[in-house]
C-alpha cells in the first residue's frame, strides 16, 4: 500500500496488486494525474480528508510547514507574504462573516441581502474556502435556532455558485453554555463544523456542573470526549473539526480558583525558566493537563500564582480524539500563541515551537 497526497490535500490510499512483467510503465491515478513508468493494476483507493485549520497566523509563519496546513481563518486580512504562502501551497482562505444582529435572520429577506453581501465578500477578496458563522450567543427560541440554520442555508447556497462555502464554530460540547444549536441542520449546509475545544474551563462553561468534567483546565480530555461523543451522535464525525488552545489560564487560589484570564505559552514558558519563579509543575492526569504553581505571583504585574496549560506533551492525546472519532480534522486557536524568536534573533524555544507545532500535523499519524 502506498500513500499519495493530491493538490487539495487529501491523501489516497492506493492498494498496488500486480506489476507487469515489462517493468517499463508504471501506472498510477492521484486524482486525474497519470504517471508513465511502470504498469500498475490498482484494486482499491480511497480518499481521507486530513485537514489542518489554523486560526491566528500573524506573526511567525515561516516557522510553519505550509505542505500540512489545509486551511486558515481569519478576521482582518492576512499580509501579502501570508497570502502567497497559501496561494503556493493551495491552502483554503476563509474570513469571518460579520454576522447580523440575531433579530434580522428572522427576516427571509435580510437573510438573503446577508447571503449577497457574503458572496460579493467572497469575489472581492477571493476567499477560496469561503466565510465562517461565529455566533458564541444563546438561542432560547426555537424560532431563532430554525432562523439561524435557515441563513446557514442561504449563504451557503449563494456561495456554492462561485465554489465556496460557509463553516460554523460552535462550542466545544452540544450544550455549552447552553447553546444546544440545531447542529444536524447547521452541519448539513456547512463545510464542517469547527468545534471549539477551549474555554471549556468552569469560569467559562458552567454546564460542565451537569457532566461532572469542571476543570481549571482550559481543554480537559474529559470534557472534549463527551463533547465529541455528543456532537456524532447528531453530526457525521468527516463534518467535524477539533480546535485546540495553545493558551492557558492563570489562576488566583482564595478557597477557590478564581479565574484571572489567559496567558500566552511563550509567557509560561518564561515563568517556568526564571530562577526561583516556579515551585511546582505538575500533570494533572484527570484532565491531561499541566498546573504551574509559582512562588507567590507568576507575573509581577498580574494576580495568580497558578497556571494551567497545554504544551506537546498533552495536546498529542487530545488531537488524537480526532483520530478515534475519525473526524474530518483539527485546528488550533491560535498559532501565532507559539513561541516565537525575539527581535535580536534569539530563539530560546525553538523545540518546544516545533514540537507544538509537530503535534498539531501528525494528528492522524
Amino acid at each position: 500500500m502506498q500513500l499519495f497526497k493530491d493538490n487539495n490535500n487529501n491523501l489516497a490510499y492506493i492498494n498496488i496488486m500486480s506489476i507487469n512483467s515489462n517493468n517499463n510503465i508504471v501506472r498510477f491515478f492521484k486524482s486525474t494525474i497519470v504517471v508513465a513508468s511502470v504498469i500498475l493494476s490498482i484494486t482499491h483507493v480511497q480518499l481521507v480528508q486530513s485537514e489542518v485549520f489554523a486560526f491566528g497566523i500573524h506573526e511567525g509563519y515561516q516557522y510553519y510547514n505550509w505542505t500540512r496546513i489545509t486551511d486558515i481563518g481569519f478576521w482582518t486580512y492576512p499580509e501579502a507574504e501570508v497570502l502567497e504562502l497559501t496561494k503556493r501551497y493551495n491552502v483554503k482562505l476563509w474570513a469571518d462573516s460579520g454576522l447580523p444582529d440575531q433579530k434580522e435572520w428572522l427576516d427571509p429577506a435580510k437573510r438573503k441581502q446577508f447571503a449577497q453581501a457574503k458572496l460579493e465578500q467572497v469575489k472581492q477578496y477571493n476567499l477560496t474556502g469561503g466565510v465562517f458563522f461565529d455566533f458564541e450567543g444563546a438561542l432560547n427560541k426555537a424560532a431563532e435556532k430554525e432562523a439561524y440554520t435557515a441563513l446557514a442555508k442561504e449563504v451557503a447556497d449563494a456561495l456554492a455558485t462561485v465554489g465556496a462555502g460557509i463553516f460554523i464554530c460552535v462550542g466545544g460540547r452540544p450544550t455549552y453554555e447552553l447553546r444546544d444549536y440545531n447542529y444536524t441542520g447547521l452541519a448539513m449546509y456547512s463545510e464542517f463544523l469547527f468545534i471549539m475545544g477551549y474555554d471549556m474551563h468552569f469560569w467559562d462553561d458552567y454546564t460542565c456542573v451537569t457532566k461532572g468534567t469542571c476543570s481549571p483546565a482550559e481543554a480537559s480530555i474529559k470534557d472534549l470526549d463527551a463533547g465529541i461523543t455528543a456532537y456524532v451522535k447528531q453530526v457525521p464525525s468527516d463534518k467535524l473539526l477539533l480546535g485546540l488552545p495553545w493558551y492557558g489560564q492563570v489562576y488566583q487560589e482564595i478557597v477557590v480558583p478564581w479565574n484571572k484570564g489567559q496567558i500566552h505559552y511563550a509567557d509560561t514558558l518564561d515563568i517556568i525558566n526564571t530562577k526561583g519563579r516556579l515551585k511546582s509543575k505538575t500533570l494533572d492526569k484527570s484532565s491531561q493537563t499541566w498546573k504551574v504553581e509559582c512562588n507567590g505571583k507568576c507575573r509581577d504585574d498580574k494576580a495568580g500564582g497558578i497556571i494551567w496549560f497545554d504544551d506537546a506533551t498533552t495536546l498529542k492525546p487530545k488531537y488524537a480524539l480526532a483520530k478515534q472519532y475519525q473526524l474530518r480534522g483539527v485546528g488550533v486557536w491560535q498559532m501565532s500563541d507559539a513561541p516565537l524568536p525575539d527581535s535580536k534573533g534569539n530563539d530560546p524555544y525553538k523545540q518546544e515551537r516545533n514540537d507544538m507545532l509537530n503535534a498539531l500535523y501528525a494528528w492522524d499519524q
